[in-house]
């Protein structure tokens, strides 16, 4: 009868494996799901909160973004998703960091940046998530102003390091570009809009600061999508391991 003597691995183990495809595919839509279903559930069951509605010091007839994540049963989705997200974004920022190597010193600089900035965006996307315009109303605007710094400087890293270094297709850069530009412009939009209607109670600029918040997300959607060919490779999984008595997740 044969007989069997297990011995302990040596090294990592490999228990499961998932591709990066699946992982950026949930990161980058389960914020823009809760979005969705937010508005699914503010149209269908709070219409009178979304139109025709006091705020400030006047009456506004299109619901901001802003305003709809914050009403209490819609913000239970946009929360889960939203908050979910923020772990999966890691290893996305880790594609980004290995994907635009280079031995250059300033570029090293840039690919410093480029993780930095990508924690912000996920520090801020957490803080605006949990802090809404019923608990602090300048807070949340804090918050969604460092978002947008933060994402326009991650951004513009990246397309920068994707310029020097990865050869692809010129659509590619074009696209990232425009997308960049149109981000530039609209963002600052936002706040003026938003700054109009809360100091000086100009007729219609609620209206413009939700209709440019729209857009807002479109672009960084928009932004995401134009890179989405980078972690389509099914070679490329997450691999978790067990090392040392630990689970851990090993990139490769």
């Amino acid at each position: 009868m044969p007989t069997y003597q297990f011995e302990a691995a040596r090294g990592p183990v490999i228990i499961g494996s998932l591709p990066l495809k699946l992982v950026f595919q949930w990161a980058v839509s389960m914020p823009g799901v809760g979005v969705v279903i937010a508005f699914i559930i503010g149209y269908t069951i709070h219409t009178s909160l979304m139109y025709d509605y006091e705020w400030v010091c006047r009456k506004v007839y299109l619901p901001s973004v802003s305003r709809l994540l914050n009403l209490p049963l819609e913000r239970i989705a946009w929360n889960i998703l939203s908050l979910s997200s923020v772990p999966l974004q890691l290893f996305v920022v880790m594609r980004q960091y290995i994907l635009t190597f280079s031995t250059s010193p300033k570029q090293q600089y840039l690919r410093i940046v480029l993780v930095i900035s990508s924690v912000f965006q996920s520090l801020f996307l957490t803080l605006l998530a949990t802090v809404g315009e019923r608990e602090s109303g300048a807070f949340h605007v804090a918050f969604f102003s460092g978002f947008s710094v933060a994402t326009i400087t991650n951004y513009t890293v990246f397309t920068i390091l994707m310029k020097c270094n990865v050869v692809e297709a010129p659509e590619h850069g074009r696209r990232r570009i425009f997308i960049l530009l149109a981000l530039m412009l609209v963002l600052p939009i936002i706040f003026v809009a938003f700054i109009l209607h809360n100091v000086f109670c100009i007729p219609g600029t609620y209206e413009a600061f939700a209709i440019f918040e729209y857009l807002t997300i479109i672009l960084i959607y928009s932004f995401h999508l134009s890179n989405f060919y980078l972690f389509s490779d099914p070679s490329q999984k997450i691999l978790v391991c067990h090392r040392n008595g630990k689970l851990a997740p090993v990139r490769i």
